[in-house]
């Protein structure tokens, strides 16, 4: 029997559009693309993607934006917080169509907490025990006016910051913190389930900024009994854990908790 010949779809990139004052940063890292026709999954396909198809004649295309869930490349998952770009295209034989897709947040997605350190104050609270604080700095930053520093000076071992408490998060549903950062020391991030602390991932050093998505859910589903949930980011030299520079370093920016 005789291949068919299929048509071809070209995926450059996945953009994220915001609403600024409702949503914060655009800011985004989608790896990959879901993509529908007609209704029917025909892959996933990490970006850029040219991927052949098929089908034939007018057709209407959904790409969802793929993620690597905590950063881990081998957790590749549909990020559920953003909607489908959806198109409808003509799909002919031979011939490629190029798809510019864009996304937006879903209408249903709640963001409790945002944290862009461009305003007065930074919404942190810090443990008593901190060497220091995050200082609003405007050399290195991802984006906007300012972003978030961390900098543990000669004898400093500890730093630990933590959100507001929530009350009303979901207990089970999803739920992902998403941060811009650049490190040269491993940070952990994790949340305090009423005064109990539970280390959910580490993240490793970067000299680049990197966009990262942190899912949570697993992290307080372990404990749906708690009155209250707070989110810490930390960086400490203890036992067989030792710092890496002589002065640890932090970059921290568009922090957003966001869940349905």
């Amino acid at each position: 029997m005789e291949a068919k010949i299929p048509a071809y779809i070209s995926i450059p990139s996945i953009t994220l559009s915001t609403d600024y004052v409702t949503e914060g940063s655009a800011s985004s890292n989608i790896t990959d693309a879901w993509v529908f026709v007609n209704d029917d999954l025909v892959g996933v396909y990490e970006l850029p993607a040219k991927f052949p198809v098929l089908k034939e004649g007018n057709s209407s295309v959904k790409i969802f934006a793929g993620i690597r869930d905590n950063g881990i490349a081998a957790s590749r998952v549909r990020y559920l917080l953003y909607d489908a770009h959806l198109e409808q295209v003509n799909l002919v034989v031979g011939d490629t169509v190029e798809i510019m897709a864009n996304v937006r947040y879903n209408a249903g997605v709640k963001f409790s907490w945002m944290e862009d350190f461009d305003g007065a104050t930074n919404s942190f609270i810090y443990n008593a025990a901190s060497d220091t604080i995050f200082n609003k700095q405007s050399v290195v930053k991802k984006e906007g006016l300012y972003s978030g520093q961390i900098y543990l000076e000669d004898e400093m071992d500890f730093f630990e910051a933590t959100s507001i408490p929530f009350t009303t998060l979901p207990m089970g549903g999803t739920l992902y913190l998403e941060m811009d950062f650049m490190t040269n020391e491993n940070l952990a991030i994790g949340v305090y389930l009423d005064d109990q602390q539970y280390a959910h991932i580490t993240i490793n050093t970067s000299e680049d900024w990197k966009k990262i998505y942190i899912n949570l859910e697993d992290a307080i589903r372990n404990n749906t009994k708690a009155s209250e949930v707070k989110i810490f980011i930390g960086m400490k030299e203890e036992n067989e854990v030792v710092f890496k520079t002589n002065h640890p370093e932090a970059y921290i920016d568009n922090v957003k908790l966001v869940h349905y």
